[in-house]
């Protein structure tokens, strides 16, 4: 049982402190969910935080994690049940793994597919991802 949280900033002018002491009084509400790891992402628009209870890839399953490019970052809460078998079908397809996480399962499908990847996935969850470039 994981923890995720986050928040749109329709207005970048806000206090950059003031919007990360808010998403860390949110994530901090969300500790009992995950005592393992806490991770933070922030940029003018968009903030994205977690809590997690680590159960997959304890040592490298960090997040957010963020795509290779930097546009995309994501949070994710669940289990996804078939992330080894679309690992490898997207090894096949020509992308790199850091982790053997379904985090970044999740993510790499995400970049293969756009917004259709969920029909992919066999599992329970809940994913945050934003996009930098589009927003």
């Amino acid at each position: 049982m994981c923890g995720i949280c986050g928040f749109i900033n329709d207005s970048p002018r806000q206090d950059s402190e003031a919007r990360r002491t808010s998403l860390g009084k949110m994530n901090a509400t969300l500790r009992h969910r995950g005592p393992d790891d806490e991770g933070y992402y922030h940029s003018p628009t968009a903030a994205l935080a977690m809590r997690r209870l680590a159960v997959i890839d304890l040592s490298t399953g960090h997040q957010p994690m963020s795509s290779e490019d930097g546009t995309l970052h994501i949070v994710f809460n669940g289990e996804i049940y078939n992330y080894r078998e679309l690992r490898q079908s997207l090894i096949e397809k020509g992308h790199v793994f850091h982790s053997h996480s379904d985090t970044e399962v999740v993510l790499r499908l995400f970049q293969e597919k756009k917004e259709a990847f969920v029909t992919d996935l066999n599992g329970m969850f809940a994913i945050a991802i934003w996009n930098q470039r589009t927003q």
